[in-house]
Protein backbone atom coordinates (compact mmCIF):
# COMPACT_ATOMS: atom_id res chain seq x y z
CA UNK A 1 0.00 0.00 0.00
CA UNK A 2 1.47 3.26 -1.13
CA UNK A 3 1.77 6.11 1.21
CA UNK A 4 -1.32 7.71 -1.10
CA UNK A 5 -3.86 4.85 -0.34
CA UNK A 6 -2.55 5.05 3.36
CA UNK A 7 -3.31 8.23 3.88
CA UNK A 8 -6.68 8.37 2.36
CA UNK A 9 -7.44 5.02 4.12
CA UNK A 10 -6.51 6.54 7.36
CA UNK A 11 -8.76 9.36 6.68
CA UNK A 12 -11.65 7.02 5.96
CA UNK A 13 -11.33 5.66 9.34
CA UNK A 14 -10.76 8.67 11.20
CA UNK A 15 -13.98 10.27 9.51
CA UNK A 16 -15.74 6.93 10.23
CA UNK A 17 -17.37 7.87 13.61
CA UNK A 18 -18.46 11.07 12.17
CA UNK A 19 -20.36 9.18 9.41
CA UNK A 20 -21.55 7.54 11.98
CA UNK A 21 -23.03 10.06 14.01
CA UNK A 22 -23.74 11.97 10.69
CA UNK A 23 -26.40 9.02 10.70
CA UNK A 24 -27.51 9.36 14.01
CA UNK A 25 -28.09 13.26 13.66
CA UNK A 26 -30.27 12.61 10.21
CA UNK A 27 -32.50 9.94 12.36
CA UNK A 28 -32.66 12.69 14.96
CA UNK A 29 -33.30 15.29 12.40
CA UNK A 30 -35.65 13.27 10.96
CA UNK A 31 -37.52 13.10 14.40
CA UNK A 32 -37.49 16.36 14.79
CA UNK A 33 -38.43 17.63 11.60
CA UNK A 34 -41.07 15.01 12.16
CA UNK A 35 -42.27 16.74 15.25
CA UNK A 36 -42.17 20.32 13.91
CA UNK A 37 -44.48 18.97 11.35
CA UNK A 38 -47.12 17.59 13.64
CA UNK A 39 -46.47 21.31 15.99
CA UNK A 40 -47.56 22.70 12.56
CA UNK A 41 -50.79 20.51 12.06
CA UNK A 42 -51.80 20.92 15.80
CA UNK A 43 -51.43 24.29 15.52
CA UNK A 44 -52.99 24.69 12.35
CA UNK A 45 -56.39 22.73 13.85
CA UNK A 46 -55.95 25.28 16.70
CA UNK A 47 -56.01 28.33 15.04
CA UNK A 48 -58.84 26.98 12.98
CA UNK A 49 -60.78 25.82 15.94
CA UNK A 50 -60.31 29.33 18.09
CA UNK A 51 -61.33 31.35 14.78
CA UNK A 52 -64.65 29.33 14.16
CA UNK A 53 -65.36 28.54 17.89
CA UNK A 54 -66.65 32.56 18.25
CA UNK A 55 -69.98 32.18 16.81
CA UNK A 56 -71.04 29.21 19.43
CA UNK A 57 -69.70 31.13 22.71
CA UNK A 58 -71.50 34.29 21.40
CA UNK A 59 -74.57 32.36 20.43
CA UNK A 60 -74.68 30.59 24.07
CA UNK A 61 -73.96 34.02 26.18
CA UNK A 62 -77.13 35.38 23.74
CA UNK A 63 -79.02 32.39 24.95
CA UNK A 64 -78.34 32.77 28.56
CA UNK A 65 -78.54 36.42 28.37
CA UNK A 66 -82.26 36.02 27.02
CA UNK A 67 -82.99 33.92 30.09
CA UNK A 68 -83.28 36.95 32.25
CA UNK A 69 -85.16 38.82 29.76
CA UNK A 70 -88.92 38.85 30.75
CA UNK A 71 -90.45 39.51 27.00
CA UNK A 72 -88.28 36.42 25.87
CA UNK A 73 -88.88 34.35 28.71
CA UNK A 74 -92.90 35.00 28.99
CA UNK A 75 -93.42 35.55 25.43
CA UNK A 76 -95.05 38.82 25.42
CA UNK A 77 -95.89 40.88 22.43
CA UNK A 78 -92.22 42.35 22.92
CA UNK A 79 -90.60 38.82 22.28
CA UNK A 80 -89.68 39.40 18.64
CA UNK A 81 -88.30 43.10 18.98
CA UNK A 82 -86.01 41.80 21.86
CA UNK A 83 -85.04 38.62 19.84
CA UNK A 84 -84.31 40.83 16.74
CA UNK A 85 -81.95 43.82 19.11
CA UNK A 86 -79.58 41.23 20.41
CA UNK A 87 -78.98 39.71 16.38
CA UNK A 88 -78.75 42.49 15.03
CA UNK A 89 -75.05 43.02 14.53
CA UNK A 90 -73.48 39.39 14.05
CA UNK A 91 -74.22 37.67 11.09
CA UNK A 92 -73.09 34.01 11.93
CA UNK A 93 -76.27 33.97 14.04
CA UNK A 94 -79.09 33.67 11.21
CA UNK A 95 -81.59 33.54 13.89
CA UNK A 96 -82.38 33.28 17.52
CA UNK A 97 -86.48 31.78 18.63
CA UNK A 98 -88.17 31.19 21.46
CA UNK A 99 -90.36 27.73 21.20
CA UNK A 100 -93.37 27.09 23.50
CA UNK A 101 -93.60 23.59 25.27
CA UNK A 102 -95.50 22.28 22.45
CA UNK A 103 -92.92 23.26 19.78
CA UNK A 104 -94.35 26.07 18.33
CA UNK A 105 -92.60 28.94 17.61
CA UNK A 106 -93.90 31.77 19.17
CA UNK A 107 -91.25 34.47 18.47
CA UNK A 108 -88.05 35.04 16.24
CA UNK A 109 -85.87 37.71 15.40
CA UNK A 110 -86.91 36.94 11.60
CA UNK A 111 -90.42 37.14 11.12
CA UNK A 112 -92.56 34.45 10.72
CA UNK A 113 -93.96 34.09 7.13
CA UNK A 114 -96.30 31.42 8.27
CA UNK A 115 -96.63 29.24 11.55
CA UNK A 116 -94.02 26.92 12.65
CA UNK A 117 -93.67 23.80 15.09
CA UNK A 118 -90.89 21.83 15.35
CA UNK A 119 -92.78 18.84 17.71
CA UNK A 120 -91.50 16.45 15.65
CA UNK A 121 -88.07 17.52 15.09
CA UNK A 122 -85.70 14.56 16.63
CA UNK A 123 -83.04 17.79 17.33
CA UNK A 124 -85.68 19.69 19.25
CA UNK A 125 -86.84 16.64 21.47
CA UNK A 126 -83.39 15.87 22.42
CA UNK A 127 -82.74 19.46 23.12
CA UNK A 128 -85.97 20.27 25.01
CA UNK A 129 -85.20 17.46 27.14
CA UNK A 130 -81.99 18.18 27.73
CA UNK A 131 -80.46 18.99 31.12
CA UNK A 132 -78.69 22.11 30.05
CA UNK A 133 -77.52 23.47 26.60
CA UNK A 134 -77.00 21.17 23.98
CA UNK A 135 -76.05 21.37 20.24
CA UNK A 136 -77.38 19.29 16.91
CA UNK A 137 -75.51 16.41 15.71
CA UNK A 138 -75.45 17.79 12.32
CA UNK A 139 -76.99 20.51 9.91
CA UNK A 140 -80.27 20.56 10.01
CA UNK A 141 -82.36 22.93 7.25
CA UNK A 142 -83.89 25.87 9.16
CA UNK A 143 -87.22 26.57 8.25
CA UNK A 144 -87.56 30.39 9.10
CA UNK A 145 -83.70 31.26 8.00
CA UNK A 146 -84.34 28.81 4.64
CA UNK A 147 -80.48 27.72 5.51
CA UNK A 148 -78.32 24.62 6.91
CA UNK A 149 -77.73 25.32 10.26
CA UNK A 150 -76.48 24.62 13.88
CA UNK A 151 -78.99 24.71 16.08
CA UNK A 152 -77.59 25.69 19.81
CA UNK A 153 -80.65 24.28 22.25
CA UNK A 154 -81.39 25.72 25.94
CA UNK A 155 -84.39 24.37 27.39
CA UNK A 156 -86.21 25.94 30.15
CA UNK A 157 -88.58 24.78 32.91
CA UNK A 158 -90.91 26.44 35.03
CA UNK A 159 -90.97 26.72 38.47
CA UNK A 160 -91.90 23.61 39.57
CA UNK A 161 -89.39 22.03 36.91
CA UNK A 162 -91.70 21.79 34.18
CA UNK A 163 -90.68 21.88 30.46
CA UNK A 164 -91.40 25.24 29.68
CA UNK A 165 -89.80 24.89 25.69
CA UNK A 166 -86.60 26.50 24.34
CA UNK A 167 -84.28 29.66 23.13
CA UNK A 168 -82.38 28.43 20.10
CA UNK A 169 -79.58 29.94 17.89
CA UNK A 170 -79.07 29.07 14.60
CA UNK A 171 -75.72 28.89 13.09
CA UNK A 172 -74.69 29.14 10.16
CA UNK A 173 -73.03 26.47 8.50
CA UNK A 174 -72.35 28.61 5.14
CA UNK A 175 -70.25 31.10 7.25
CA UNK A 176 -68.49 27.60 9.17
CA UNK A 177 -67.99 26.82 5.17
CA UNK A 178 -66.52 29.96 3.98
CA UNK A 179 -64.01 30.21 7.39
CA UNK A 180 -62.77 26.60 6.78
CA UNK A 181 -62.22 28.08 3.03
CA UNK A 182 -60.22 31.20 4.27
CA UNK A 183 -57.91 29.55 6.22
CA UNK A 184 -56.54 26.26 4.06
CA UNK A 185 -55.91 28.68 1.17
CA UNK A 186 -52.81 28.04 -0.16
CA UNK A 187 -52.32 25.06 1.88
CA UNK A 188 -51.99 20.82 0.77
CA UNK A 189 -53.94 20.33 3.43
CA UNK A 190 -57.81 19.65 3.98
CA UNK A 191 -60.15 21.26 6.52
CA UNK A 192 -63.54 19.97 8.09
CA UNK A 193 -65.47 20.30 10.91
CA UNK A 194 -67.34 17.04 12.53
CA UNK A 195 -69.52 15.78 15.03
CA UNK A 196 -68.70 13.09 17.30
CA UNK A 197 -70.32 10.46 15.69
CA UNK A 198 -68.39 11.53 12.38
CA UNK A 199 -70.29 13.47 10.60
CA UNK A 200 -69.29 16.43 8.48
CA UNK A 201 -70.40 19.36 9.00
CA UNK A 202 -68.70 21.56 6.57
CA UNK A 203 -65.50 21.07 4.61
CA UNK A 204 -63.07 23.81 3.18
CA UNK A 205 -62.33 23.30 -0.51
CA UNK A 206 -60.61 20.15 -0.55
CA UNK A 207 -62.80 17.50 1.18
CA UNK A 208 -62.09 15.33 3.71
CA UNK A 209 -61.06 12.19 1.77
CA UNK A 210 -61.82 9.60 5.00
CA UNK A 211 -63.87 9.67 7.97
CA UNK A 212 -61.84 10.98 11.23
CA UNK A 213 -61.73 8.82 14.37
CA UNK A 214 -63.01 11.35 16.39
CA UNK A 215 -62.44 9.15 19.70
CA UNK A 216 -58.61 9.58 18.60
CA UNK A 217 -56.78 11.79 21.44
CA UNK A 218 -56.88 15.47 20.55
CA UNK A 219 -54.05 17.00 19.21
CA UNK A 220 -52.35 14.00 18.54
CA UNK A 221 -51.16 13.09 14.55
CA UNK A 222 -52.93 10.21 13.60
CA UNK A 223 -52.09 8.10 10.43
CA UNK A 224 -55.04 6.87 8.13
CA UNK A 225 -55.20 5.82 4.44
CA UNK A 226 -58.08 6.93 1.98
CA UNK A 227 -59.94 4.97 -0.36
CA UNK A 228 -57.43 5.72 -2.76
CA UNK A 229 -54.66 4.38 -0.33
CA UNK A 230 -52.88 7.38 0.10
CA UNK A 231 -51.41 7.83 3.73
CA UNK A 232 -52.82 11.02 5.48
CA UNK A 233 -52.09 12.39 8.84
CA UNK A 234 -54.74 14.26 10.25
CA UNK A 235 -55.28 15.75 13.80
CA UNK A 236 -58.54 16.88 16.23
CA UNK A 237 -59.09 19.67 18.08
CA UNK A 238 -62.33 20.16 20.10
CA UNK A 239 -64.17 23.16 18.22
CA UNK A 240 -67.62 23.47 21.10
CA UNK A 241 -68.01 21.16 24.10
CA UNK A 242 -67.42 17.80 23.36
CA UNK A 243 -69.54 17.30 20.27
CA UNK A 244 -68.00 19.44 17.58
CA UNK A 245 -64.27 18.93 16.42
CA UNK A 246 -61.95 20.66 13.72
CA UNK A 247 -60.29 18.35 11.49
CA UNK A 248 -56.70 19.29 9.50
CA UNK A 249 -55.42 16.73 7.64
CA UNK A 250 -52.25 16.62 5.24
CA UNK A 251 -51.11 14.04 3.05
CA UNK A 252 -48.07 11.77 4.58
CA UNK A 253 -45.68 13.12 1.79
CA UNK A 254 -46.21 16.80 1.59
CA UNK A 255 -46.27 16.79 5.32
CA UNK A 256 -42.96 15.10 5.84
CA UNK A 257 -40.81 16.07 2.30
CA UNK A 258 -39.05 18.82 4.33
CA UNK A 259 -38.03 15.78 6.95
CA UNK A 260 -37.31 13.44 4.00
CA UNK A 261 -35.30 15.94 2.31
CA UNK A 262 -33.57 16.64 5.38
CA UNK A 263 -32.37 12.97 6.13
CA UNK A 264 -30.92 12.72 2.35
CA UNK A 265 -28.72 15.47 3.11
CA UNK A 266 -27.49 14.32 6.17
CA UNK A 267 -26.89 11.36 4.84
CA UNK A 268 -24.91 12.87 1.76
CA UNK A 269 -22.70 15.15 3.19
CA UNK A 270 -20.81 12.84 5.11
CA UNK A 271 -19.87 11.40 1.88
CA UNK A 272 -18.99 14.52 0.41
CA UNK A 273 -16.77 15.50 3.13
CA UNK A 274 -15.08 12.27 2.85
CA UNK A 275 -14.44 12.72 -0.94
CA UNK A 276 -13.24 16.41 -0.23
CA UNK A 277 -11.33 15.07 2.57
CA UNK A 278 -9.17 12.58 0.32
CA UNK A 279 -8.89 15.44 -2.22
CA UNK A 280 -6.78 17.36 0.34
CA UNK A 281 -5.03 14.43 1.03
CA UNK A 282 -3.88 14.34 -2.38
CA UNK A 283 -3.02 18.32 -2.68
CA UNK A 284 -1.96 19.00 0.96
CA UNK A 285 -3.85 18.04 4.24
CA UNK A 286 -2.28 20.62 6.49
CA UNK A 287 -2.35 23.55 3.95
CA UNK A 288 -5.63 22.90 2.22
CA UNK A 289 -7.47 21.70 4.93
CA UNK A 290 -6.63 21.68 8.72
CA UNK A 291 -6.19 25.57 8.56
CA UNK A 292 -9.37 26.17 7.97
CA UNK A 293 -10.86 24.25 9.00
CA UNK A 294 -9.88 25.19 12.45
CA UNK A 295 -11.07 28.56 11.41
CA UNK A 296 -14.09 27.71 10.58
CA UNK A 297 -14.90 25.59 13.78
CA UNK A 298 -13.47 29.69 15.31
CA UNK A 299 -16.34 31.51 13.41
CA UNK A 300 -18.93 28.36 13.85
CA UNK A 301 -18.32 28.80 17.72
CA UNK A 302 -18.53 32.81 17.63
CA UNK A 303 -22.16 32.00 16.42
CA UNK A 304 -23.04 29.30 18.72
CA UNK A 305 -22.39 31.81 21.57
CA UNK A 306 -24.29 34.71 19.50
CA UNK A 307 -21.73 36.86 18.05
CA UNK A 308 -22.81 36.97 14.28
CA UNK A 309 -20.49 39.15 12.87
CA UNK A 310 -17.81 36.56 11.17
CA UNK A 311 -15.26 37.59 8.99
CA UNK A 312 -16.04 36.68 5.70
CA UNK A 313 -12.90 38.34 4.04
CA UNK A 314 -10.58 35.85 6.28
CA UNK A 315 -11.73 33.24 3.86
CA UNK A 316 -10.74 34.92 0.54
CA UNK A 317 -7.56 32.56 -0.13
CA UNK A 318 -9.17 29.69 1.14
CA UNK A 319 -10.17 26.65 -1.13
CA UNK A 320 -13.12 27.47 -3.15
CA UNK A 321 -15.30 24.23 -1.40
CA UNK A 322 -14.35 25.76 2.17
CA UNK A 323 -14.62 29.63 0.98
CA UNK A 324 -18.04 28.80 -0.10
CA UNK A 325 -18.90 26.90 3.03
CA UNK A 326 -17.95 29.92 4.57
CA UNK A 327 -20.02 31.98 2.71
CA UNK A 328 -23.30 29.59 2.97
CA UNK A 329 -22.32 30.01 7.25
CA UNK A 330 -21.83 33.54 7.54
CA UNK A 331 -25.21 33.61 5.13
CA UNK A 332 -26.76 31.32 7.76
CA UNK A 333 -25.71 33.41 10.41
CA UNK A 334 -26.91 37.19 9.08
CA UNK A 335 -30.54 35.07 8.19
CA UNK A 336 -30.53 34.04 11.79
CA UNK A 337 -29.72 37.85 12.92
CA UNK A 338 -32.45 39.00 11.00
CA UNK A 339 -35.35 36.84 12.33
CA UNK A 340 -34.04 37.21 15.72
CA UNK A 341 -34.45 40.93 15.55
CA UNK A 342 -37.81 40.67 13.61
CA UNK A 343 -39.25 38.23 16.17
CA UNK A 344 -38.15 40.75 19.21
CA UNK A 345 -40.18 43.71 16.54
CA UNK A 346 -42.88 41.21 15.94
CA UNK A 347 -43.29 40.16 19.83
CA UNK A 348 -42.97 43.68 21.09
CA UNK A 349 -45.66 44.78 18.73
CA UNK A 350 -47.83 41.92 19.70
CA UNK A 351 -47.79 42.86 23.04
CA UNK A 352 -48.43 46.52 22.52
CA UNK A 353 -51.50 45.87 20.33
CA UNK A 354 -52.73 43.17 22.88
CA UNK A 355 -52.89 45.52 25.56
CA UNK A 356 -54.65 48.78 23.45
CA UNK A 357 -57.50 45.97 22.51
CA UNK A 358 -57.61 44.76 26.12
CA UNK A 359 -57.86 49.09 26.79
CA UNK A 360 -59.99 49.87 24.60
CA UNK A 361 -62.52 46.81 25.63
CA UNK A 362 -61.84 48.34 29.24
CA UNK A 363 -62.94 51.63 28.12
CA UNK A 364 -66.17 50.46 25.71
CA UNK A 365 -67.14 48.52 29.00
CA UNK A 366 -67.03 51.72 31.35
CA UNK A 367 -69.00 53.60 28.90
CA UNK A 368 -72.10 51.02 28.30
CA UNK A 369 -71.66 51.08 32.06
CA UNK A 370 -72.02 55.08 32.59
CA UNK A 371 -75.37 54.56 29.55
CA UNK A 372 -76.83 52.20 31.97
CA UNK A 373 -75.94 54.21 35.06
CA UNK A 374 -78.30 57.44 33.10
CA UNK A 375 -80.60 55.23 32.36
CA UNK A 376 -81.13 53.58 35.87
CA UNK A 377 -81.21 56.80 37.75
CA UNK A 378 -84.64 57.72 35.38
CA UNK A 379 -86.17 54.30 36.65
CA UNK A 380 -87.92 54.27 40.12
CA UNK A 381 -87.32 51.48 42.26
CA UNK A 382 -88.56 47.98 41.39
CA UNK A 383 -87.34 44.69 39.85
CA UNK A 384 -86.08 46.76 36.34
CA UNK A 385 -83.65 48.99 38.65
CA UNK A 386 -82.52 45.68 39.97
CA UNK A 387 -81.79 44.04 36.55
CA UNK A 388 -79.95 47.12 35.54
CA UNK A 389 -78.15 46.99 38.93
CA UNK A 390 -76.94 43.37 38.23
CA UNK A 391 -76.38 44.12 34.71
CA UNK A 392 -73.89 47.03 35.56
CA UNK A 393 -72.06 44.69 38.00
CA UNK A 394 -71.57 41.99 35.45
CA UNK A 395 -69.98 44.53 32.60
CA UNK A 396 -67.90 46.39 35.71
CA UNK A 397 -66.77 43.07 36.94
CA UNK A 398 -65.88 42.06 32.47
CA UNK A 399 -64.01 45.61 32.30
CA UNK A 400 -62.08 44.55 35.72
CA UNK A 401 -60.57 41.78 33.74
CA UNK A 402 -59.66 44.09 31.01
CA UNK A 403 -58.06 46.22 33.23
CA UNK A 404 -55.80 43.71 34.71
CA UNK A 405 -55.06 42.41 31.59
CA UNK A 406 -53.92 45.82 30.25
CA UNK A 407 -51.59 47.00 33.20
CA UNK A 408 -49.80 44.07 32.83
CA UNK A 409 -47.59 44.38 35.44
CA UNK A 410 -49.04 40.71 37.30
CA UNK A 411 -45.85 39.13 35.64
CA UNK A 412 -48.17 37.24 33.47
CA UNK A 413 -47.53 38.02 29.39
CA UNK A 414 -50.10 35.34 27.76
CA UNK A 415 -53.62 36.52 28.86
CA UNK A 416 -53.51 35.53 32.42
CA UNK A 417 -55.22 37.34 34.97
CA UNK A 418 -53.64 36.91 38.37
CA UNK A 419 -56.77 35.27 40.42
CA UNK A 420 -55.85 36.97 43.44
CA UNK A 421 -55.74 40.76 42.12
CA UNK A 422 -58.95 39.46 40.06
CA UNK A 423 -61.16 38.45 43.62
CA UNK A 424 -59.70 41.51 45.48
CA UNK A 425 -60.58 43.68 43.20
CA UNK A 426 -64.10 42.21 42.27
CA UNK A 427 -65.18 41.66 46.07
CA UNK A 428 -64.51 45.64 46.47
CA UNK A 429 -66.70 46.63 43.37
CA UNK A 430 -69.44 44.12 44.84
CA UNK A 431 -68.82 45.98 48.43
CA UNK A 432 -69.53 49.40 46.47
CA UNK A 433 -72.11 48.42 44.35
CA UNK A 434 -74.01 47.37 47.51
CA UNK A 435 -73.58 49.93 49.81
CA UNK A 436 -76.50 50.00 50.98
CA UNK A 437 -76.24 46.44 52.20
CA UNK A 438 -73.59 47.80 55.27
CA UNK A 439 -74.97 45.18 57.64
CA UNK A 440 -73.47 42.67 55.83
CA UNK A 441 -69.76 41.97 55.84
CA UNK A 442 -68.17 40.79 52.44
CA UNK A 443 -64.35 39.01 52.91
CA UNK A 444 -62.82 37.32 50.29
CA UNK A 445 -59.42 35.13 50.46
CA UNK A 446 -57.75 33.76 47.25
CA UNK A 447 -54.74 31.53 46.76
CA UNK A 448 -51.99 33.21 44.02
CA UNK A 449 -52.05 32.21 40.43
CA UNK A 450 -53.10 32.63 37.17
CA UNK A 451 -56.17 31.87 35.18
CA UNK A 452 -56.30 32.04 31.19
CA UNK A 453 -59.11 34.96 29.95
CA UNK A 454 -61.42 32.13 28.80
CA UNK A 455 -61.81 31.11 32.43
CA UNK A 456 -61.41 34.28 33.89
CA UNK A 457 -64.76 35.64 32.19
CA UNK A 458 -67.13 32.88 33.44
CA UNK A 459 -65.55 32.68 37.28
CA UNK A 460 -65.70 35.97 37.13
CA UNK A 461 -69.73 36.26 36.25
CA UNK A 462 -70.33 33.44 38.44
CA UNK A 463 -69.03 35.44 41.47
CA UNK A 464 -71.03 38.14 40.85
CA UNK A 465 -74.31 35.89 40.17
CA UNK A 466 -73.58 34.22 43.91
CA UNK A 467 -72.38 37.16 45.98
CA UNK A 468 -75.02 39.24 44.76
CA UNK A 469 -77.96 35.99 45.64
CA UNK A 470 -76.88 36.08 49.33
CA UNK A 471 -76.85 39.94 49.29
CA UNK A 472 -80.13 40.00 47.74
CA UNK A 473 -82.08 37.04 49.40
CA UNK A 474 -80.25 36.00 52.43
CA UNK A 475 -80.30 38.93 54.80
CA UNK A 476 -83.91 40.38 54.58
CA UNK A 477 -85.36 43.37 56.31
CA UNK A 478 -81.69 44.46 57.79
CA UNK A 479 -80.55 41.32 59.35
CA UNK A 480 -76.80 41.31 59.95
CA UNK A 481 -74.52 38.86 58.61
CA UNK A 482 -71.35 38.09 56.69
CA UNK A 483 -70.61 36.86 53.28
CA UNK A 484 -66.65 34.58 53.19
CA UNK A 485 -65.11 34.16 49.53
CA UNK A 486 -62.29 31.47 49.42
CA UNK A 487 -60.45 30.61 46.46
CA UNK A 488 -58.05 28.35 46.63
CA UNK A 489 -56.00 25.23 45.34
CA UNK A 490 -56.15 21.62 46.10
CA UNK A 491 -54.14 19.68 43.95
CA UNK A 492 -55.10 19.84 40.03
CA UNK A 493 -58.15 20.97 40.99
CA UNK A 494 -59.47 24.62 42.06
CA UNK A 495 -62.01 25.52 44.39
CA UNK A 496 -64.52 28.31 44.75
CA UNK A 497 -66.29 28.21 47.89
CA UNK A 498 -68.72 31.31 48.61
CA UNK A 499 -71.10 31.00 51.84
CA UNK A 500 -73.44 33.12 54.25
CA UNK A 501 -74.87 33.03 57.60
CA UNK A 502 -78.32 34.35 56.19
CA UNK A 503 -81.92 32.84 56.08
CA UNK A 504 -81.18 29.74 54.21
CA UNK A 505 -81.67 29.07 50.41
CA UNK A 506 -85.81 30.82 50.26
CA UNK A 507 -86.36 31.89 46.72
CA UNK A 508 -89.22 33.80 46.22
CA UNK A 509 -88.71 35.15 42.68
CA UNK A 510 -87.85 34.20 39.76
CA UNK A 511 -84.87 36.39 39.26
CA UNK A 512 -82.91 34.43 41.78
CA UNK A 513 -83.30 30.65 40.21
CA UNK A 514 -82.26 32.45 37.16
CA UNK A 515 -79.20 33.68 38.79
CA UNK A 516 -79.09 29.62 39.50
CA UNK A 517 -79.39 28.64 36.53
CA UNK A 518 -76.65 31.30 35.21
CA UNK A 519 -74.26 29.26 37.90
CA UNK A 520 -74.74 26.45 36.00
CA UNK A 521 -73.86 28.06 32.64
CA UNK A 522 -70.69 29.64 34.24
CA UNK A 523 -69.68 26.30 35.74
CA UNK A 524 -69.93 24.45 32.63
CA UNK A 525 -68.11 26.89 30.97
CA UNK A 526 -65.02 25.48 32.76
CA UNK A 527 -65.85 21.98 33.13
CA UNK A 528 -66.50 22.43 37.11
CA UNK A 529 -68.99 20.32 39.05
CA UNK A 530 -71.41 23.00 41.14
CA UNK A 531 -73.12 21.92 44.21
CA UNK A 532 -75.54 24.17 46.59
CA UNK A 533 -76.43 23.57 50.15
CA UNK A 534 -78.71 25.53 52.23
CA UNK A 535 -80.52 25.07 55.58
CA UNK A 536 -82.98 27.38 56.66
CA UNK A 537 -81.84 29.21 59.66
CA UNK A 538 -78.06 28.45 58.92
CA UNK A 539 -77.58 29.91 55.17
CA UNK A 540 -76.38 29.00 52.17
CA UNK A 541 -72.96 27.15 50.86
CA UNK A 542 -71.81 27.25 46.95
CA UNK A 543 -68.81 25.50 45.70
CA UNK A 544 -67.66 25.38 42.19
CA UNK A 545 -64.31 22.73 41.68
CA UNK A 546 -63.34 22.51 38.20
CA UNK A 547 -59.62 21.44 36.58
CA UNK A 548 -56.95 23.81 36.86
CA UNK A 549 -56.21 24.95 33.05
CA UNK A 550 -52.86 24.24 31.80
CA UNK A 551 -50.80 27.44 31.50
CA UNK A 552 -48.14 27.35 28.88
CA UNK A 553 -44.69 27.80 29.89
Amino acid sequence: MNMRNGLILVVLVALLPVTIVSFIQGNATLKHTRNLAFDRLRDTASAVAERQRDPFVIAQHLLLAHTTNRDVVRMTADCDTALRISLSNYPPVTNIARTAADGTVRCSAIPLSKPVNVAQEGWWRRGVNAKGMTITKAPVFAPISQRDVLFLILPLRTADGQSDGTITAAIDVKYLRDGLRQAARGSAGALAIVTRDGTKVASGDRPLPFTPDVTARQSQPVEIRDSKGTLWIYTLHKLYSSDLFVVYAEPHDTLMAAAISQVRTSILLPMISILLASLAIWVGTHRLALIWLRELRAVSGRFAQGDFTGDRHKFDRAPEEIAAFSADLHSMADAIDRRNTDLTHALEAKTLLTREVHHRVKNNLQIINSLLTLQSDRVREGPAKEVLAQTRARINALALIHRLLYEQDNGYERGEVPIHNLMAELCAQLRGASRSMTHVQLTCQAESFPVPIEYAVPLTLFVVEAVTNAFRYAFPKGRHGAVILRFNLEGENAILDISDNGQGYIVSDAAAQMGTELMHGFATQVDGDLSISSRKGHGTRVVLKFPLPKVAT
